[in-house]
């Protein structure tokens, strides 16, 4: 019970702050230059090969009503402790997976990169605009999301309204990781993997 109150809660307020600035309309679009090689490189993943790169899935699957889905969240602790303190995005290794809600595909890309005065820079000729803060990384801070779509195109948005969560995801992860982190909302994770960076140990949070 106390788990389902702290995803519950934690979702609750990721919507209320993030929907205002991530309300936005947008398309797909024809995958800009390198995209489609990167989106190569991690669309076909297995669940076990996801963990293999280094990445820890999430088990709980973000989707907001209204705005559409996020999936679920595979944190690269090791990429993420290098880019977001360094306010940088590396275009071609995305701190963070977002996968389906079975946790079985790989269906976007994710960069968070921290505010350390860089002001508004491009990544894939994507506008990255500096975005409210959220629980877990209450500061404001750089977010892109990439999301797969058919036939080579790609969406740039926070939610992917096409994306959605099933009716009991908060046990679904990756097969077979013993490191797969508990249901606490992606940004509790993001707090975990900056711990892990600036406290030298990885935050758990128990079910």
């Amino acid at each position: 019970m106390i788990r389902r109150l702290l995803r519950v809660s934690a979702t609750v307020a990721l919507s209320l702050v993030l929907v205002p600035s991530f309300a936005l309309a947008a398309e797909p679009i024809a995958p800009p230059e390198g995209f489609a090689e990167l989106r190569a490189r991690f669309e076909d993943l297995t669940a076990e090969e996801v963990q293999a790169a280094g990445y820890a899935a999430d088990t709980e699957c973000v989707a907001v009503p209204g705005l559409g889905g996020m999936g679920l969240h595979a944190l690269n602790f090791e990429l993420l402790g290098m880019q977001f303190p360094a306010g940088t995005m590396d275009p071609e290794n995305p701190p963070i997976l977002l996968l389906s809600a079975d946790g079985h595909s790989v269906v976007g890309l994710e960069w968070e990169a921290k505010d350390i005065g860089q002001g508004e820079f491009e990544l894939y000729g994507q506008a990255v605009v500096l975005q409210d803060g959220h629980p877990g990384v209450p500061e404001p801070h750089y977010m892109l999301h990439a999301y797969f779509r058919p036939n080579g195109e790609v969406l740039f948005a926070p939610f992917d309204p096409q994306l959605s969560c099933l009716p009991d995801t908060d046990t679904v992860g990756v097969p077979g990781s013993s490191g797969t982190l508990p249901a606490v909302t992606m940004t509790l994770l993001v707090a975990a993997a900056l711990g892990s960076v600036l406290g030298g140990r990885l935050l758990r949070v128990r079910r």
